[in-house]
């Protein structure tokens, strides 16, 4: 079933399934579904996904906690994994660039997004909306779950519409999205123009840094979507 994800989904998405199972440590780890992908098509070509430290978001910071400079990060680039997010000792291993040590207070730095968000596509909203069926709009997030190991995740949404022949139409409860990190990524059929930013507290090793997330919205084929009508 086609799903359109709303800014804020979409943004938790990126962050919660994609960020988490790019940070290095998970990767070295063993416990990342992205580990042994650099340079490979892991998504749809019109997904391109970074992380930016430098962005004068709630995640800025001038150098982390490490004190290397903070910057953009292209983690997924048409598709294709790119980078993984790095402090000094992964990125010597990988042969990346450190901008991502970051720690809560006067703990030990660990690795941790910044400003992470899915670049901006060509499609609008009533665009993707028009060319569906019979598929659901989600809105909203209510948490979720995810394993960067496997890559199975489940995430709530406030709310979601059934869209009929194009149009916004039974309004849903108690509505889910479930499935594969690669697989979400690999059936996104349109990237919106709307790109919007959020911030948030992540928590990570019992230490909680300030970030933000963000999206256009996002068309995805073939999901797993779960609910009950009103």
């Amino acid at each position: 079933m086609p799903v359109i994800l709303d800014t804020e989904l979409a943004g938790v998405f990126i962050h919660e399934a994609v960020g988490h199972a790019a940070e290095a440590d998970h990767v070295l780890e063993g416990n990342s579904v992205l580990e042994n992908r650099l340079n490979t098509q892991i998504a749809s070509p019109l997904v391109t996904v970074c992380d930016d430290s430098s962005m004068h978001e709630y995640g800025y910071y001038p150098f982390d906690d490490e004190g290397s400079q903070s910057g953009k990060t292209v983690l997924i680039e048409n598709g294709v994994l790119k980078n993984y997010l790095h402090n000094r000792e992964s990125a010597s291993k990988f042969g990346g660039t450190p901008h991502n040590a970051r720690a809560q207070g006067y703990s030990m730095p660990v690795i941790r997004m910044s400003n992470t968000y899915v670049e901006n596509g060509s499609t609008t909203f009533e665009e993707m909306k028009d060319e569906i069926k019979n598929g659901v709009y989600l809105i909203g997030s209510r948490g979720g779950q995810v394993n960067p190991g496997d890559g199975i995740f489940q995430f709530s949404a406030e709310r979601g519409y059934m869209i009929e022949n194009g149009e916004l139409t039974t309004l849903l409860k108690d509505v889910s999205l479930s499935g594969s990190i690669l697989e979400i990524l690999k059936n996104v059929a349109a990237v919106g123009c709307d790109l919007k930013m959020r911030s948030g507290q992540c928590g990570k090793a019992g230490q909680l840094v300030p970030v933000s997330d963000g999206s256009p919205h996002v068309l995805v084929t073939n999901t797993l979507v779960g609910g009950t009508g009103c």
